[in-house]
């Protein structure tokens, strides 16, 4: 049977602007930092977040995701392959083993009941050495749990506003260290913690700089990032 984990209603919602969005800033970041040919998107949706790497650094870029209808959409973008898995908790990675140098892995895991398997998966196909770029959302530091005690409801920052709790599509709730006890399992160690990207407290976050971001991150991620996301490297 068909299995789709994200309806075609949430890729419809997407509304980012393809190399000018949220996460962008991200790549720019890592790849002022390291240096990549093959690039793979695990869980590239429509594409509207890694669409556009081609024109940032030279590089084949590789798109994978479960959904029809997104990759119906990331045809429109510059992918050299795109490729659907049917089930990300079960189903190997089209890909062939140490072939990739770096995998993006972008709101994904906390849609899993087996994370563990696509993590062991990404280690697979990444050459030794090669790196891990994971993000998952943290619903709760300190503004999200004060929410959360004021009003029941998981969903801290309003991301699927039309969900209710049976068909919420987060089914995992990270913090740092469990990602890191993930990546590690999997084969990884954290070459740079990038949360200070998502601490966005209420009414400073126009206003605050980036080495107070910086510096807040590394005091709790879990308490100011609304956001985990780490730079991992696989263990040679």
């Amino acid at each position: 049977m068909k299995k789709e984990h994200f309806d075609n209603k949430f890729i419809d919602d997407i509304d980012e602007k393809i190399g000018d969005n949220y996460f962008s800033p991200i790549l720019d970041y890592v790849f002022n930092q390291i240096k990549v040919n093959d690039v793979c998107d695990i869980g590239c949706g429509n594409g509207v977040f890694t669409g556009d790497l081609k024109q940032r650094i030279n590089c084949n870029l590789t798109g994978v995701d479960s959904n029809k209808y997104a990759l119906e959409q990331a045809k429109k973008l510059d992918f050299d392959k795109l490729m659907q898995v049917e089930d990300f908790t079960k189903d190997k990675l089209p890909i062939d083993s140490a072939s990739i140098d770096l995998v993006i892995c972008k709101d994904v895991l906390e849609h899993l009941i087996d994370p563990l398997f696509l993590t062991n998966e990404i280690s697979r196909i990444l050459r030794p050495g090669g790196y891990f770029l994971v993000h998952v959302p943290n619903h709760f530091p300190i503004w999200g749990r004060l929410k959360f005690v004021l009003t029941n409801d998981i969903d801290t920052f309003n991301y699927f506003p039309s969900s209710s709790r049976y068909d919420f599509p987060h089914i995992r709730f990270f913090t740092l260290s469990s990602v890191k006890k993930l990546l590690s399992v999997s084969g990884f160690e954290v070459f740079e913690n990038l949360s200070f990207f998502f601490v966005h407290p209420p009414l400073l976050h126009r206003i605050m700089p980036v080495w107070l971001r910086k510096l807040a991150a590394s005091i709790s991620t879990d308490n100011f990032s609304e956001g985990i996301i780490m730079l991992a490297k696989k263990k040679k």
